[in-house]
């Protein structure tokens, strides 16, 4: 566990993947086994540094592919890639061909795009950083056209573990925190201010103020990419069992809720 400054700049608006891992894989592999995303009109809501804009522009046309991200950083580093890249790349790297445009700086409580737009809109791991989850969620079903889906993952209270780290008398202890998903959410909140966790009925509340209906709702496990690299065979093992049980009623201590939701 890292002790860390207050201040810190990720402990507030999340830590985004830097790469598209295994683990990224399978989540892209869960949504394409549920709706399809070819050829379709996607919103990267908090894209990040852009891996997932990268894996979408592969599947659907380029032109299709947008995000939004709160971070202005992040933004000119995306539109930074996009118009710096040689001729000869843009021809070979899809990623590249995304309209600059396409990439906007707005948060998501005010995405700034036009209503019943896109036919996915998708976010991940991002929803519990927002200031006001349930705007963002209106905003979200906003742009999404009224044959669309909102594909999003998001942290469960039945997992064990708060992977955001906690806040104890001003410093910020960045780690895996042994069951404080698990306490009451005023104790919750007091070491974690910075983000949300969500039970089975927050999600159903939030989809249906927001004016939205669940499609399919689950709960997946870790990657466990990092186990795998590390330990080989016996990471592989774990790895196995868990995303086995996904399967059974134990998904419940999944690490993150799997929903799909359309405009009610």
């Amino acid at each position: 566990m890292k002790v860390m400054d207050k201040d810190t700049k990720f402990a507030h608006l999340g830590k985004p993947g830097s790469v598209f891992s295994m683990g990224f894989a399978r989540r892209l592999d869960l949504i394409e086994s549920k709706i399809e995303l070819k050829n379709k009109i996607i919103l990267d809501m908090g894209c990040g540094e852009g891996v997932w804009l990268r894996e979408f522009a592969k599947i659907s046309m380029p032109g299709n592919v947008y995000g939004s991200e709160y971070d202005n950083e992040h933004v000119k580093t995306i539109q930074e890639k996009l118009t710096s890249a040689e001729e000869s790349e843009r021809q070979t790297d899809k990623f590249l061909q995304i309209p600059l445009d396409n990439i906007r700086n707005c948060p998501g409580e005010n995405l700034d795009f036009k209503t019943d737009f896109f036919d996915v809109v998708f976010h991940n791991e991002v929803l519990e950083h927002v200031q006001d989850d349930l705007q963002t969620l209106k905003e979200c079903f906003r742009v999404l056209d009224s044959n669309g889906f909102m594909v999003f993952f998001t942290p469960n209270r039945g997992w064990p573990f708060e992977t955001h780290g906690m806040f104890i008398k001003g410093k910020y202890y960045w780690g895996n925190i042994p069951f404080l998903p698990w306490m009451p959410k005023f104790v919750y909140k007091k070491f974690a201010p910075h983000v949300r966790n969500y039970s089975n009925g927050d999600i159903k509340r939030l989809i249906k103020d927001a004016g939205g209906e669940i499609v399919y709702h689950s709960h997946v496990f870790s990657g466990f990419d990092g186990l795998v690299r590390r330990f080989g065979v016996v990471g592989k093992l774990v790895q196995s069992f868990f995303h086995f049980i996904e399967k059974t009623p134990l998904n419940y201590f999944g690490i993150s809720h799997f929903v799909i939701a359309k405009k009610s």
